[in-house]
């Protein structure tokens, strides 16, 4: 059976969670503490046992100058010992419905391997969504960044519509704010660069590489090395290099080549 999560059924999603996707660092205390919603889940379930579940994030997607509803598939896991029984693509192919219902405009979703992309495919996904990846090198001093705070995230936004595609995940200042408060409690923070009182570039930063990176200079990239006290740091910021998601229409075209998202928990 495919159903609507509701409250009773955040243990037995959480036990799922755990058993699907294993975190020792905090995210999972995090997302289900400030972001997990039962009414955006889809559990398909056998009885009482649930099989596998999925979370239909709503987000906006800014293409061709409108913004439109569209449908973000988070969290998709099959339970270990109900895997290759149709769990998965009964839940998906529920989901699409729904978004038609709704007249959402697409369904998108990162693949947590390259292998998956593949997997998804039949279901009508494509990849779409796009980034570029480059890693920095530590070579002496440069220009030190401070941490950005929510009376920033005017300028954030700003900057993120100026150097992204026309085509990108639309981010509302509740987006923002979000964000903002997941890396500064589990990541090594938010940086900004400015010019006098104008923010020129960023980097939302975890340990060990940043997540997403927009504008920065080569004296701004020396940095940020210096600000988190590392040699080398790998950045992703847009561009095309590399396919990170998939997009499945459910309105005709036309449509952009690609587009951009991240920062999508992923």
């Amino acid at each position: 059976m495919i159903r609507v999560a509701g409250p009773a059924d955040t243990g037995c999603i959480r036990a799922l969670w755990e058993v699907c996707f294993p975190d020792e660092g905090g995210f999972n205390d995090w997302f289900f503490a400030h972001h997990f919603d039962p009414a955006r889940t889809l559990l398909s379930c056998e009885g009482d046992m649930l099989c596998a579940m999925v979370q239909m994030l709503p987000y906006q997607l800014t293409e061709n100058g409108r913004q439109a509803e569209i449908t973000y598939i988070y969290g998709a896991c099959t339970d270990p010992a109900h895997r290759r029984q149709g769990h998965m693509a009964r839940l998906l192919e529920q989901s699409f419905a729904l978004d038609r219902q709704a007249g959402r405009a697409a369904s998108a979703l990162i693949p947590a391997e390259a292998w998956l992309f593949d997997f998804y495919r039949p279901f009508g996904y494509e990849p779409f969504f796009r980034i570029g990846k480059r890693t920095l090198t530590r070579q002496g001093e440069g220009d030190t960044p401070r941490r950005l705070c929510e009376q920033d995230i005017p300028q954030l936004a700003a900057l993120y519509a100026r150097l992204t595609p026309v085509c990108r995940i639309a981010r509302d200042e509740a987006y923002w704010r979000g964000q903002l408060a997941l890396f500064d409690a589990l990541g090594a923070g938010a940086f900004g660069w400015f010019a006098g009182d104008a923010l020129t570039a960023y980097a939302f930063c975890w340990a060990d590489y940043a997540q997403e990176a927009l504008g920065l200079t080569e004296a701004q990239e020396q940095g940020l090395l210096q600000a988190l006290g590392r040699d080398t740091l790998d950045v992703t910021e847009p561009g095309e290099q590399t396919a990170l998601g998939c997009i499945k229409w459910h309105e005709e075209g036309p449509h952009t080549p690609f587009g951009y998202m991240n920062l999508m928990f992923n």
